[in-house]
């Protein structure tokens, strides 16, 4: 049988009207896929298929998306969002068996303008209970009195956890009440980059689709390739040894998300930006791309979300999240960027 090991929950660091809202590069699936890589610790390209069950609607990259971030095969099952659904879908996993599985939700409240006088209502927020197969049974910490005091469950509608919880459940991510004094927004900004065209056509450095999922390992998970040969490391992943051209004796490694080390940071201003974030630009203003060394040797160029322009330095520390990039054929296209070091979090395993 399954049992809940542990609940990881994401609130955006971005506010408006006093509470919490997406940025405009987030959406369910990259509010679902922080809330699971809380959950998940870093596990990445392990044998077995995981169970993924959303609660609520999401766009339709979930329907492929969760098994290249999570580098496992995934089996994806809807429910409607409502805390009845949220309790008897755990109480479903916990009596099955049958490897890992998440129970996610997410939440991104209408993003238009509150009227004068109104509450601005509930800000956005996601969580994931992670359940694996264990022979001792725990209590499921399923959702019971609305007078809790975390955060996440006093923004959703999904329900509230008790005031304690079995010792045996760990809580990661957000989970900390206070709002972590992210950057300000305004919600017509909001509303009006909602309205970006997905068919937007690039007139700079065009990545064909399949390129683009070739590319996923690399620029979701961070799958870097030791070679055993001379020792070199290749990121991104390219099939092949970039110091001695081996591809027989290379193995995947995996760079750590957080910590990363800003070695160089420049402003994007209004005309030196890629065609692929005109909409951006124009919404919004400048953005800041750094170079980041995830480990030593090992550096990555990614946009700077989550934080104005100016306010990342060098020689800073950022952790890196799964977020919406450009809108691209008719849909959009996702990866890695840098955000500040939450200071609010709870830590996951070995940070």
């Amino acid at each position: 049988m399954r049992n809940v090991v542990r609940v990881a929950a994401y609130v955006p660091s971005t506010v408006a009207d006093g509470v919490p809202v997406g940025a405009p590069d987030e959406d369910e699936f990259t509010f679902a896929a922080t809330a699971m890589e809380h959950a998940w610790f870093g596990r990445r390209d392990e044998p077995g298929a995981v169970a993924v069950h959303l609660l609520g609607k999401f766009p339709p990259v979930a329907e492929w998306g969760f098994s290249p971030l999570l580098g496992r095969a995934t089996r994806v099952v809807h429910h409607p969002a409502d805390s009845g659904e949220l309790a008897s879908t755990l109480r479903e996993l916990e009596e099955d068996a049958g490897g890992p599985a998440f129970m996610v939700g997410a939440e991104l409240p209408e993003r238009g303008r509150v009227r004068s006088g109104r509450s601005p209502g509930r800000g956005a927020a996601a969580f994931a209970y992670l359940l694996e197969d264990s022979e001792t049974p725990s209590p499921l910490p399923l959702p019971k009195s609305p007078a809790t005091r975390s955060a996440v469950t006093t923004t959703m509608k999904f329900g509230s956890f008790p005031e304690e919880l079995p010792r045996s459940v760990t809580l990661v991510g957000d989970w900390d009440p206070r709002v972590a004094g992210g950057p300000s927004i305004d919600r017509k900004l909001l509303g009006k980059f909602a309205e970006t065209n997905l068919d937007a056509v690039s007139e700079g450095a065009y990545v064909p689709h399949a390129r683009y999922l070739e590319n996923l390992p690399s620029r979701w998970r961070f799958v870097a390739e030791s070679c055993a040969a001379c020792a070199g490391t290749t990121f991104p992943a390219r099939g092949v040894c970039r110091q001695c051209g081996r591809r027989d004796k290379l193995t995947a490694l995996a760079l750590p998300y957080e910590g990363g080390r800003v070695v160089a940071v420049t402003t994007v201003g209004k005309g030196g930006q890629p065609t692929e974030f005109d909409a951006q630009v124009a919404t919004f203003g400048p953005y800041d791309v750094a170079l980041v060394e995830l480990a030593r040797g090992m550096r990555v160029t990614l946009q700077v979300t989550d934080a104005p322009p100016g306010t990342v330095r060098v020689g800073g520390r950022v952790d890196t999240r799964l977020r919406r990039l450009y809108p691209m054929e008719g849909e959009w296209r996702y990866g890695r960027k840098a955000v500040p070091v939450a200071p609010h979090r709870v830590p996951t395993a070995g940070t």
